[in-house]
């Protein structure tokens, strides 16, 4: 099973336990056979754990735009660490097609049981690249900086324009050895607004639990005791730039 398992094959599996435990037959599985499956056949996920902002003002239900800290998204991020998961399209095709290709950037992520995700954790699938664009304003204020930031790490730029005026890469600028700035080598007014558009590794953010209270009780056989444990959990995830602003 464990060599076998996709992410289709897995809530299959998940099912026949429950419909099992409600037939009143005893079924023990172990859970490290769908940890060691799901790492098998798993994508490479970068995950980031969310918490609200302290900016984050509950009587409007809005953060602070302006907020240097989240950048107006009402959500920090941290300790980044790469696990990982298997993903199904959100109408519960069994192949593992890249992510997003349904529902407006919807699916269903389920990582591992020892990873405790929560409401608004990243997600960034280091096996595959989308096309990202964005409208950035050159932020020269100060004439010793030559640098504009960019939402995601770009991992080549296509086209740099404002307008009809293309700049070129490697002469009007060039990305920072991170990916995540614009570096400017010619003149570009304070102000000015400029679109940009490159590849990037999608990012995805869990919307909420699909299956939470996954587990089961377990008889080990050699001391004749029950314990209980849990099996891995499933999620809905959205793309980051899908999202609406009331989401």
């Amino acid at each position: 099973m464990a060599q076998q398992i996709d992410g289709f094959e897995l809530e299959r599996t998940m099912q026949q336990l429950n419909t099992a435990g409600q037939l009143g037959v005893r079924a023990d599985f172990k859970p490290e056979l769908f940890d060691k499956a799901i790492y098998q056949k798993g994508y490479r996920i970068l995950w980031e754990q969310a918490m609200f902002c302290s900016c984050y003002r509950g009587t409007s239900g809005q953060p602070d735009y302006n907020c240097p800290s989240c950048y107006g998204k009402g959500y920090i991020y941290f300790d980044p660490k790469e696990i990982r998961a298997v993903v199904t399209s959100i109408n519960g095709h069994k192949e593992q097609i890249n992510v997003g290709l349904y529902d407006m950037g919807t699916a269903y992520l389920t990582p591992r049981s020892t990873d405790n995700i929560g409401f608004r954790d990243r997600f960034t699938f280091m096996d595959f690249t989308t096309k990202f664009s964005e409208v950035i304003v050159r932020d020269s204020g100060n004439q010793f900086i030559n640098t504009d930031n960019l939402r995601y790490k770009a991992l080549d730029m296509y086209m740099v324009r404002v307008l009809d005026t293309v700049y070129m890469r490697g002469k009007d600028f060039d990305l920072s050895k991170d990916g995540k700035q614009m570096v400017w080598n010619t003149n570009v007014p304070s102000g000015t607004m400029y679109s940009v558009l490159y590849s990037t590794n999608p990012v995805y953010v869990a919307m909420g639990p699909i299956h939470e209270l996954r587990g089961s009780y377990s008889m080990l056989k050699a001391h004749g005791l029950e314990s209980f444990y849990q099996f891995p959990k499933q999620y809905q995830i959205k793309r980051e730039d899908f999202l609406t602003p009331n989401e």
